[in-house]
């Protein structure tokens, strides 16, 4: 029988002993030996930073050189010149149990949120964001928006403040932007083994544009800035593809988050279709539409610029000569609903001495003609759009369009004429310095990008057109329009005949698609394509309907279909069971397409006694400007309460005649305190009248009057009106004026609860892991809790409610959406209203909305 050795007592003591001495020797050192490896890595980290800091100067020029060309105006002036600072939609406050009270202002409160109408929140002075508070909350963002919002422009902006290490970017000093369009990207790749292989087409972009000798090194520091979490990815043309292109980067933005986690990107995508994203934790956010005063402060800017670097080109001096006044006059009004892009077009043919019309078409018009070169038949122009549209093609081949212009090629005669450049001139106008350049960026570079070669006397079509500016060449001899609208207003004239169109509306749901649709529906007539759409089932969402709603504003007012679509459009505005962020985009389509018929309906609507309807009827009258309305308007306001009062008041302030303004200041003087309150928030809407009276108001000896113009006076964003308040919180006699101050200005020093954050996970989320808690259960790390959110939203609470449904909008499951459409039923409206916010956003990222029907609802 074996047995066991015999220990020695001695040995295993003394063994024991140093064993016990060795591990409390490296227990007491542990903490050293963590800061020395955290020490060494710092140093390898600054040896890094040191080696990159040259490269990373060179990066910057790169970067800072592409901010100053993409936008509209680039042939003309810089950037930094001509731009105006680009403002985000404020989301809704991201709700969760236990927080702090969070104070909603006028519009707030009376606005519905239309993040698909921007033009209805900068025309009341809703909350807005830069892009760099909008990042502040580390959320990856969807940057969307109808095509010529700005969304291209505005990713510029923030890389050339990033570049210039602004001020008002000071969050994002130590990221390192990247500007890519998504054609830059080459995607689908093919099939990436390794991280690096992920960050390839950043790399071969950079080197592509960076000095020969600097061109070894970029490949090493794009890969530190993403190692290090120090990448910010700005992606560029998404809302122009088609789903499959989107699909395709979808998939790679999954990739690349998953192999550096601390990477984040803002990437400008289209109202329509974002695939994936959203379970990827990107945040949609709208920009915000230009207010009439921003028209006026760029139209101040382009005719600044114009007169110092344009008017006295040779080419100019054909144009027109008109009284510089009369001109500003003229471009001063009927902007309303404009976009950016619009607006822009219509300052340049106006400038420029080539107008056609006082309409938006008549802008596109003139500047499409403006790029094209002399003798091309405009016959060319419009296969090519219709082609790529009905071949649902966002860019396409070179020889591709050379095919489709085939026949036209041969009989353009253009032997004795140059190409048109895009700034309008035979020869390319040399651009406007850049003064805010960074001190490695040399003017004499950036002007020199700018000069666009001409074309050879024997070049074909596609590569005049490619020269002027009007398509945009792309790697692997790919081409785009330069903008998509160009293609979508071509198509829209190209396929006028019978049934052309079909296909059209048969593609899957992407920006051209809609485009296309609201150009057709203004150069033909649209009954089939109206028919189309309205046998088309969505009765939650109602897209087609919405998308009518689009193609009001640009068709005649002859239209055989317009009343049609208007009478089916009232009737959703109408119907108490819908959204009242459905019936406000109605609201804004009526308002916004021009139709002079529009404000009686509207003034027949505030008869209604719907408090809903009233509301929005009163908000469309104010974006109206209708001085018609203004005895109705003034009649409902001693008639109403609560949300009516609030919305009557923010339209009357808008319509700004004497009377208007009167019975709002009957009101601060005479009404409640609810109205009080509500009409001092909005004459804060008045830069003139409105402001002057709570500037001397303020002083009156009516306490309860004091008491709401505090809260206008929390509105204004201008010095003086914050130097009231914080006088009036130590001077004032009555402690409810104070109090009243000391609350808003401590709200304004806190954070804002709007900026978009990126959601902790379940298992580290405090007021969930109660909510659990209460039910006997728990989460474990790393777990979705699916099923804890649902019975979270299932509850009574309606902070839970919605902090559930912070999460679950990026898990659109099918039992998820069976509990959503049972809260869109019920008969809690504020939570209907986030639901219905919720199912568009699924929408909008590739789901399929299963029928109502089919959870025995409806």
């Amino acid at each position: 029988m074996n047995r066991l050795p015999q220990i020695d007592m001695l040995s295993f003591w003394i063994g024991a002993i140093v064993a016990s001495i060795f591990w409390a020797m490296i227990s007491a050192l542990r903490p050293s030996l963590r800061t020395a490896i955290e020490a060494l890595q710092k140093q390898r980290e600054q040896a890094k930073l040191r080696s990159s800091s040259g490269i990373e100067d060179t990066h910057r020029k790169i970067v800072y050189r592409q901010t100053q060309e993409i936008h509209l105006a680039a042939s003309l002036f810089s950037l930094d010149e001509i731009v105006l600072e680009p403002r985000l939609m404020a989301p809704p406050v991201q709700i969760e149990p236990g927080m702090a009270p969070h104070h909603e202002d006028i519009v707030e409160k009376t606005l519905p949120y239309l993040p698909e109408w921007p033009e209805f929140a900068a025309f009341y002075g809703a909350h807005s964001l830069s892009l760099a508070q909008a990042v502040s909350g580390d959320a990856n963002i969807a940057i969307i928006g109808q095509p010529g919002t700005g969304k291209s422009t505005a990713l510029a902006y923030l890389a050339s403040q990033m570049v210039n290490r602004h001020p008002d970017a000071a969050n994002l000093h130590e990221r390192i932007p990247f500007l890519l369009h998504i054609t830059d990207m080459g995607l689908p790749l093919s099939d990436p083994k390794k991280p690096e292989d992920l960050i390839a087409p950043i790399i071969e972009h950079q080197a592509n544009r960076a000095p020969v000798f600097d061109t070894p090194r970029i490949p090493g520091f794009v890969q530190f800035a993403f190692q290090s979490g120090r990448a910010l990815l700005l992606l560029d043309g998404l809302d122009e593809m088609p789903q499959a292109q989107i699909q395709e980067a979808s998939v790679y933005l999954r990739q690349l988050l998953r192999a550096y986690p601390q990477t984040r990107v803002i990437a400008a995508c289209g109202n329509e279709y974002i695939d994936g994203m959203l379970q990827l934790g990107f945040i949609p956010l709208t920009l915000m539409s230009w207010s009439a005063k921003q028209q006026q402060e760029f139209l101040h800017k382009w005719d600044s610029l114009w007169q110092k670097y344009v008017k006295n080109e040779s080419w100019a001096q054909s144009a027109p000569d008109v009284d510089n006044l009369l001109l500003k006059r003229w471009l001063a009004v009927d902007n309303l609903g404009l976009t950016p892009l619009e607006y822009t077009l219509k300052i340049w043919a106006a400038y420029a001495g080539d107008v056609r019309g006082p309409r938006p078409l008549d802008a596109i018009e003139a500047h499409i003609r403006r790029l094209t070169p002399a003798n091309t038949p405009s016959e060319a122009l419009h296969m090519i759009g219709a082609q790529s549209s009905l071949n649902n093609l966002a860019t396409f081949q070179g020889e591709q369009a050379k095919e489709w212009v085939k026949a036209f090629d041969q009989t353009a005669d253009t032997s004795q004429q140059p190409a048109v450049s895009e700034s309008g001139s035979p020869v390319e106008a040399e651009a406007a310095p850049a003064e805010s350049a960074p001190e490695t960026v040399q003017q004499g570079e950036q002007k020199d990008q700018k000069k666009s070669p001409a074309p050879a006397t024997n070049a074909s079509l596609v590569s005049k057109l490619t020269a002027s500016g009007l398509l945009k060449a792309l790697p692997k001899n790919r081409l785009r329009f330069s903008h998509p609208i160009f293609g979508a207003y071509l198509a829209g004239q190209a396929l006028r005949g019978p049934g052309m169109a079909e296909p059209i509306l048969r593609q899957p749901t992407w920006s051209g698609r809609t485009q296309v649709l609201r150009y057709l529906a203004a150069f033909t007539d649209a009954t089939p394509l109206i028919e189309s759409l309205l046998s088309e089932s969505d009765p939650l969402l109602m897209r087609p309907q919405l998308n009518m709603a689009r193609m009001l504003r640009d068709a005649p007012r002859s239209a055989p279909w317009r009343n049609v679509a208007i009478a089916n459009l009232l009737e959703i505005l109408q119907n108490e069971d819908n959204p009242l962020a459905l019936r406000g985009q109605i609201m804004a389509a009526f308002a916004l397409n021009n139709d002079p018929n529009i404000g009686a309906l509207f003034r027949q609507l505030l008869q209604s006694p719907s408090d809903e309807l009233r509301s929005l009827a009163a908000l469309g009258l104010g974006l109206l400007r209708d001085t018609k309305a203004v005895d109705n308007l003034g009649y409902l306001l001693s008639q109403s309460t609560g949300q009516t009062q609030r919305a009557v008041c923010l339209a009357l302030v808008s319509i700004g005649t004497a009377p208007a303004l009167e019975a709002v200041a009957t009101a601060l003087l005479q009404g409640d305190e609810d109205l009080r309150q509500a009409a001092a928030e909005a004459l804060a809407n008045d830069p003139h009248e409105g402001r002057e009276a709570l500037r001397e108001g303020i002083n009156s000896d009516d306490i309860l009057m004091r008491r709401a113009i505090v809260y206008g006076l929390a509105r204004i964003p201008e010095d003086w009106a914050a130097e009231l308040m914080q006088k009036t919180q130590i001077e004032d006699t009555q402690w409810v004026v104070r109090n009243v101050a000391v609350e808003l200005l401590d709200s304004r020093a806190r954070p804002d609860l709007h900026i978009p954050r990126r959601l902790t996970p379940p298992a580290e989320t405090p007021w969930l892991i109660e909510f659990a808690g209460r039910q006997g259960m728990g989460i474990s790390p790393g777990q979705v809790a699916t099923d804890m959110l649902i019975l979270a939203f299932k509850g009574d609470n309606d902070d839970e409610k919605r902090a559930a449904l912070s999460y679950l909008r990026h898990t659109p499951s099918e039992g998820v959406i069976g509990e959503l459409y049972r809260a869109y039923f019920s008969d809690n409206h504020e939570i209907k209203e986030t639901v219905y916010h919720t199912l568009k956003d699924y929408a909008r990222g590739g789901t399929q909305l299963p029928p109502t029907m089919q959870f025995g609802l409806g």
